[in-house]
């Protein structure tokens, strides 16, 4: 099969079938697992090339295509015959577990609860049109200054000292956002509707609480995660309003506007990490190399088996990157558009912790579902590996110069603040949107909401005069492809600020017990999983205050290092 080529149904067809015309007992149940664990691997791999040959070229008609009859033909008859197997499985008698099966029966009995035929053709409609938002904002181009730039492209300006610059392409890419917002505003309305009636059909009032079951989100509410947004409110906001403060101090502005809040607030040029992608690839070898030998063996093993999708192309989705795992190639890849910026670092580090995490819960006679750990713990694997790589930011080891790399430890530190803020706003905006909108809601009501959630949890910066553009805001991928799945990151980095308190420290313990929670995979809950990472999975104002002053310190550090 080449990765154009579609993949269908009969492939796959007589081994399902073959599972469910037998009755395991309790004698045999283990090896007729072992046998469905494999079945789930080759489906994954499939799936898996599939999205990789349509992300590699946007412009592959063919490729997409057979990603498309994958979603369309393939996933549904998928769907369908594993409903059969938790059935097979959840009606054993007499079996008693090991404890690796407990999470698994957990969420199949969820999945098993969940299912609902009529459901079938509206998840494929689902998915499919999920693919159109990548299609519309990949297809985006921003006009500066007479010469067309992608998004990637363009964003990058905004980090450039001189003002004007960071202005015209922060306003092209508006313009360019602007255009694409009507397409957008129908294909979410379509996609709500359609959410809203798969969650009818499995017998809740909201969407949300039924992504909540579906999403296996067993170990906290979303009363936690409003706690988790009091916490952001409280602590988080006022340092970032004041980082904002700062930064406008330091370029000697009255106020910040939208443009000016990711150049140096020193007004010094961007950092420049790298000139070429072969240089992004081996540097980042270098850092994980002297990080730990292993992951350092296991990165270069993706470089040079050819997993590392990180040249910028025409076409490719904006701010779209990811880590994907071939289950039965054994090896993860990556996906980014590298630009030259700090920010494609920190995504490299991000990704490559996702990438340990596949390699060290992905063994290959392990069950299928004991490979990946839950979202929420998932994203601790990226996030850690952020902050345990920062020390090593430093020639000759890394991408900078002494001063450079205070500047670049900085910048993390504000990151972190700003996606805390970020997430709680999506979370708190989506769980509106699918659990209390009215059912006539209207694109008005949704950007008016977006408005006051994004109020609540940033301030310092002044968009008057482009209110309707922040009123869009909430047009990101996250909201379209993946609902509900933003407040997972501000978990995760509840956990990954822990772990990088140990490692601060005892950098070898805490890389240890950060190794062995990757390596449990799905087999523990979820706070034993964070636990063994030597961190406590939390929501509360207290752990938020302690953390937070720890980025308050981090950037006091990194300012006076810099200075």
């Amino acid at each position: 099969m080449t990765p154009s080529e579609p993949v269908r149904w009969s492939t796959f067809a007589p081994r399902y079938e073959a599972l469910a015309a037998e009755t395991p007992t309790a004698a045999d149940v283990a090896a007729w697992l072992e046998r469905w664990s494999d079945l789930i691997k080759d489906v994954g791999e499939a799936r898996a090339a599939l999205m990789r040959a349509k992300d590699a070229d946007p412009t592959d008609e063919a490729a997409e295509a057979a990603y498309v009859a994958f979603v369309r033909d393939v996933q549904p008859e998928v769907t369908r015959a594993e409903q059969v197997l938790n059935e097979r499985l959840l009606a054993v008698r007499d079996w008693t577990p090991e404890p690796r099966h407990e999470q698994m029966l957990r969420g199949v009995r969820t999945e098993a609860e969940l299912y609902r035929e009529e459901n079938l053709p509206l998840e494929t409609e689902i998915a499919t049109l999920s693919n159109d938002f990548n299609k519309i904002t990949g297809a985006l181009r921003a006009r500066v200054g007479g010469e067309e730039l992608s998004i990637p492209q363009a964003q990058r300006r905004l980090l450039d000292p001189d003002r004007a610059v960071r202005e015209a392409a922060w306003r092209a890419i508006q313009a360019a956002n602007r255009e694409a917002a009507p397409a957008l505003d129908d294909l979410f309305l379509r996609l709500l509707a359609l959410r809203r009636r798969v969650a009818r059909n499995a017998g809740f009032d909201t969407y949300r609480d039924y992504a909540w079951r579906a999403m296996n989100r067993f170990d906290y509410t979303p009363e936690d995660t409003r706690e988790l947004h009091h916490a952001v409110e409280t602590h988080v906001t006022p340092l970032l309003r004041r980082v904002n403060e700062d930064r406008a101090r330091g370029l000697g502005l009255p106020a910040l506007r939208p443009w000016d809040t990711q150049a140096d607030p020193s007004g010094l040029p961007a950092l420049a990490p790298f000139t070429s992608t072969e240089e992004y690839v081996e540097t980042a070898r270098r850092i994980f190399d002297t990080l730990d030998p292993t992951l350092g063996a296991q990165f270069g093993a993706m470089a040079d088996g050819g997993y590392l999708d990180l040249a910028p192309r025409p076409g490719k989705v904006p701010g779209y990157g990811y880590c994907n795992y071939l289950p039965r190639t054994g090896s993860p890849y990556i996906y980014w558009s590298a630009v030259g910026t700090d920010g494609d670092v920190r995504v490299l580090m991000h990704e490559a912790g996702h990438a340990f995490h596949f390699l060290a819960s992905g063994r290959p006679d392990d069950l299928a579902w004991n490979l990946l750990s839950p979202i929420e713990f998932a994203e601790v694997g990226s996030q850690a590996m952020e902050l345990l790589t920062l020390p090593l930011l430093e020639k000759p080891v890394g991408y900078y110069d002494a001063a450079d790399a205070a500047r670049a430890r900085r910048d993390k530190a504000e990151t972190v603040l700003r996606q805390f803020t970020g997430q709680a706003t999506g979370d708190a905006f989506q769980q509106w949107l699918y659990a209390d909108a009215p059912e006539d809601v209207t694109i008005d009501m949704i950007d008016a909401k977006w408005l006051e959630c994004h109020a609540r949890f940033n301030e310092g910066v002044d968009w008057s005069g482009f209110e309707d553009a922040r009123a869009k805001g909430w047009q990101f991928v996250h909201v379209f492809a993946y609902p509900l799945y933003l407040i997972e990151y501000s978990l995760a980095w509840m956990g990954a600020l822990q772990v990088w308190q140990g490692a601060r420290r005892d950098p070898a313990a805490a890389l240890e017990r950060y190794r062995a929670a990757l390596s449990l995979g799905g087999t523990r809950p979820l706070r034993e999983l964070f636990e063994t990472a030597g961190a406590r999975f939390a929501f509360d104002e207290g752990t938020m205050r302690g953390l937070v002053d720890l980025l308050a310190g981090e950037l006091d550090a990194a300012r006076a290092t810099g200075d």
